[in-house]
Formats: C-alpha cells, sequence, structure tokens
C-alpha cells in the first residue's frame, strides 16, 4: 500500500504559529479553534497569497510549530507494516528545508518527501492508496473516484465536512493503524 501523510495541519500544527504571526500583526485573539472553514484566509480576513506568506513565515521559525499530537513518531511509524508511507505536501520550495528539519526533530519516519503544487488536484494526481489529510477538498475529489481511500484528521476547519465513500474520520492519529488494517485486510484500495 503506498501512503501520503499530509504535514500542515497533521504532523505540524502550523495553525498555532500562523494564528500567534496574525494576532501579532493585527492585535487579534485567533486560536486554532478560530478557524473554522477550509479557506483559513476568510476567517482571518486577508487574501489568500496574504495567508499562504504568512504560513510559509510560521515555517521560517519551525522550531516554534508544535505537533499536532504527542508522540508522532511512534503512531506514523506503525503505518510503515503496511505499506510505503511518504510525506506528501504543498510546502512551497522555499520551506522544504524547514519542513524536513521539523520532521527530523520530531523523528517521523517516512520514506519520501513529495513536495506538490499547492493544489488539491497535484495530490491526487500522485495516485497514493491511502491520503491521511485534513482537506475535506481532497477527500471529496478522493471519493468521487472508484479507487482509493482517505482518513481525514479531524480539526475545526473540516469538523462539518459530510460522511462520504471511502472516507474515514478521525480525531487522533492513534485510530489511523486500525483503520488501514481493515482496509489492507478487505483489499478496498
Amino acid at each position: 500500500m503506498r501512503i501520503a501523510v499530509d504535514l500542515d495541519g497533521v504532523l505540524a500544527d502550523t495553525i498555532v504559529s500562523v494564528s500567534n504571526i496574525l494576532n501579532e500583526r493585527r492585535g487579534g485573539s485567533f486560536t486554532s479553534e478560530s478557524f473554522v472553514r477550509w479557506r483559513s484566509w476568510e476567517v482571518a480576513g486577508i487574501s489568500r497569497d496574504e495567508f499562504l506568506r504568512t504560513l510559509d513565515e510560521a515555517w521560517f521559525s519551525w522550531e516554534s510549530i508544535p505537533p499536532t499530537e504527542k508522540n508522532l513518531d511512534a503512531k506514523v511509524g506503525k503505518l510503515a507494516e503496511f505499506g510505503i508511507v511518504d510525506i506528501v505536501t504543498g510546502r512551497s520550495l522555499v520551506t522544504v528545508v524547514h519542513a524536513n528539519s521539523w520532521l527530523k526533530r520530531y523523528r517521523i519516519p517516512f520514506d519520501s518527501f513529495v513536495r506538490t503544487s499547492n493544489s488539491t488536484k497535484a495530490k491526487l494526481s500522485l495516485d497514493y492508496d491511502l491520503y491521511i489529510d485534513d482537506s475535506p477538498e481532497l477527500m471529496n475529489l478522493l471519493a468521487s473516484r472508484l479507487y482509493g481511500s482517505g482518513v481525514l484528521y479531524l480539526r475545526p476547519w473540516n469538523r462539518n465536512t459530510p460522511n462520504m465513500p471511502r472516507v474515514s474520520k478521525v480525531e487522533r492519529w492513534d485510530q489511523i493503524p486500525e483503520i488501514v488494517k481493515r482496509m489492507s485486510a478487505a483489499n478496498v484500495t
């Protein structure tokens, strides 16, 4: 099985750092819980480009980005028994070195780091068997295909995502290996 694991919002809790930057600049009171829509820039009241630049800025200070959960290295490591595990992200080119430093710091095991353009369709075109992501848009596109599966890692911005074929929802990383095991056993992908 080929497994694609997203970085921002699934492993790295980047929105914590983005919130801090936005609060510093605008005197706001954003937290992770403030971002209740996928289009986070609309919640922040800024353009998409400014939001993406702020996300890059957060990665320039990668040491301050917390993981989404404790002990992610062990939790992600459990996926290796099911196949190849790649980090698949739309990170901008200038932040790739910082993202890799973050992954190394938290000892996240993976086979390859795959950078795509910042589009949902670019990830889906890679044809992984399973996508673990926080993007409701990716899951919607995946569910419209006849093959492939997804695990939607629930965050404030995707909690209202409707149920979809071949897409499981999880609150915590320790729920994922059992889902992958069932998929693997049923050969659903």
